[in-house]
């Protein structure tokens, strides 16, 4: 899995990084959002209509009519398990991600799913296949990681 991320600021629009300065960290000199599933809410900043916006990342809610979590499994999406939900595929841009006290790099971002009609609003989600051996070993062991785009883990 991959529990959370970041983006440099420079790679988003100042609107962006001043609505979100609860996110804001310096990691060598630099300053990033940074966003964990361990936040709440839990919040994933997503390409949607154009333009980056704030989501809230999955349900943490067992009595939800969302999926629990704030993964979801390529294969079952694709086989139509919450078309019911008219899920719409997202980039949720990031320069790293987190897993397992692990920071690795990633290139362009995470393919995601929003789910855009709930009463919490959007809701997005990251996809997830099974890992590579070499992610596998990154993140001790993790047996599910983030579908990568135009990225080879």
């Amino acid at each position: 899995m991959c529990t959370g991320l970041a983006i440099s600021c420079s790679e988003l629009p100042a609107s962006f990084v001043e609505a979100n300065v609860d996110h804001l960290y310096l990691r060598e000199g630099r300053e990033e959002l940074q966003f964990h599933w361990w936040q709440s809410p839990a919040m994933l900043p997503v390409r949607w209509g154009g333009k980056i916006v704030n989501v809230r990342w999955g349900s943490k809610l067992k009595r939800s009519p969302l999926p629990l979590g704030g993964w979801i499994e390529r294969e079952p999406l694709e086989a139509g398990s919450l078309a019911h939900m008219e899920p719409e595929e997202v980039v949720i841009p990031a320069n790293l991600g987190f897993q397992h006290g692990t920071w690795f790099l990633i290139e362009e971002g995470i393919a995601g799913v929003l789910i855009p009609e709930t009463p919490l609003g959007p809701v997005a989600y990251m996809l997830m296949v099974p890992s590579t051996n070499y992610y596998r070993n990154m993140t001790g062991q993790t047996s599910r990681m983030p579908v990568f785009v135009n990225q080879v883990i």
